[in-house]
């Protein structure tokens, strides 16, 4: 049967044709509400995932997650390290990121709290990589600056927030930025510290900012493939981690 026909040099859908697309059309609209349902079925019967990124799992939510777990118990999601790109249709249902890549439009995001970001070391080396001027202190030229792979840009874009010139000292590379940050603590240099994920050290007197923390114009957002109901888990899950994140 044919489905085609030529008119001017040009191919359109006969009547045929249009029948079968509009069918199509509608067995994948039908498909699609399926799976929808069959997932906020499956959704009943078992614990959300919430995927994170890594080093904010390990270093800021983690030691926060019991806060959550007394004041919703049974109901609180599993945890699920993760960055970057992510699809819903592989078994997660929320996300936390930075918003530092594109997602699909149709994934609704809620913006958390801003990055703020500083040059980190431990205090006893203050001295040796920093320096007085007449503005105060700032970043030795022979300081050595703890890189990351998977945050490249890290000194650079503190630079540029901070207004700052950024001396070409000696490099160390890691491969994670956790691993930077650990080195930081472990003395081995300055590393761009996020103040949610150094706080803890900060508090804790292993890490110290000398010259502060400024926002970087990024911030952390909980991802969900649809708004989200006023009283659901999912918006008092929100609302505690605005209210974490502000603490």
């Amino acid at each position: 049967m044919a489905l085609f026909e030529r008119r001017r040099q040009r191919v359109f859908l006969n009547e045929a044709g249009g029948k079968l697309a509009r069918a199509v059309t509608e067995g994948l609209g039908v498909m699609r509400q399926a799976v929808r349902e069959l997932r906020d079925s499956a959704l009943r019967i078992r614990p959300q995932v919430l995927s994170c990124e890594p080093t904010l799992l390990m270093r800021w939510l983690i030691p926060r997650w019991s806060d959550f777990q007394a004041s919703h118990s049974g109901l609180e999601p599993h945890l699920l390290a993760g960055g970057g790109s992510f699809s819903f249709d592989n078994g997660i249902d929320l996300a936390i990121r930075r918003d530092d890549f594109s997602w699909p439009d149709d994934y609704h995001a809620e913006i958390l709290f801003a990055e703020k970001v500083g040059l980190v070391c431990r205090p006893d080396r203050v001295g040796d990589w920093f320096v007085e001027d007449d503005g105060g202190l700032s970043l030795q030229s022979q300081a050595p600056l703890l890189q990351t792979r998977t945050r490249p840009a890290a000194f650079e874009e503190w630079a540029a927030a901070t207004g700052r010139r950024l001396p070409a000292g000696p490099v160390r590379a890691f491969e994670h930025f956790y691993f930077s940050l650990q080195a930081a603590v472990a003395g081995l240099g300055v590393a761009v510290g996020p103040w949610h994920l150094v706080r803890d050290d900060i508090d804790a007197g292993l890490l110290v900012a000398p010259l502060g923390f400024i926002e970087d114009g990024s911030h952390y957002c909980l991802l969900a493939p649809k708004p989200m109901r006023v009283d659901s888990l999912e918006a008092r899950l929100v609302e505690w981690l605005r209210v974490a994140g502000s603490a």
